[in-house]
């Protein structure tokens, strides 16, 4: 459920103070807080396959990969939780948010789809470090990765079908979309056959 921003909530310092009181966490994105719900067994399959895959190929290297457990702030205010993001270079263990996240990911959830195709979106593309947005449907094999252009606009490119993968320039790697959806299971009608779809966004 989301509430307007009242006196507890009115900046972004008084935000902080406030919901580090609260047993749950909350997102404020758009002048609009929420707290945080739980999500599906699929959610969390998906949530953990990418933050796997993501491990396994950055082991070598000074990236890190975290869940949601981690905040991110934009520079409009909005503080988020993804349910994955990678940030490189060296991090203060007692942080509680990332101050530059290179890719955040998103599942998902038909509850919050509209809020994270819209508000979330132009939120986590007002941060400047964020090279890659990754919009996951767990409803059906399909992935979206919006990429930062060099001008500042976005070019997203939709895949859909399980032989599809997500690239990943920035980091220099990519991901299969039947890696992603390990052990998810969809109905035959929501299999579709491998499409990619590519874009322009400006930002």
């Amino acid at each position: 459920m989301a509430t307007a921003l009242d006196d507890r909530h009115r900046t972004l310092v008084d935000f902080l103070a406030w919901e580090e009181q609260q047993p749950e966490r909350y997102e404020r994105v758009g002048g609009r807080v929420r707290m945080m719900t739980g999500g599906t067994i699929d959610h969390g399959r998906i949530t953990r396959n990418v933050a796997l895959a993501l491990d396994r190929r950055l082991r070598e290297r000074n990236c890190e990969v975290f869940t949601s457990d981690i905040k991110v702030v934009s520079p409009e205010d909005d503080v988020m939780y993804p349910d994955v993001q990678v940030a490189c270079g060296e991090l203060s263990g007692k942080a509680t948010r990332l101050e530059a996240p290179v890719v955040v990911v998103e599942v998902l959830l038909e509850s919050t789809a509209a809020r994270d195709h819209g508000p979330k979106r132009w939120a986590y593309q007002t941060i400047a470090s964020i090279s890659h947005l990754v919009l996951i449907d767990q409803s059906k094999p399909g992935v979206e990765v919006s990429t930062r252009n060099e001008d500042g606009s976005w070019r997203s490119v939709i895949q859909r079908g399980l032989e599809g993968r997500a690239q990943l320039p920035a980091l220099g790697i990519e991901i299969g979309l039947d890696e992603i959806f390990a052990r998810v299971t969809f109905a035959p009608a929501s299999v579709d056959a491998p499409e990619v779809r590519s874009t322009d966004r400006s930002g």
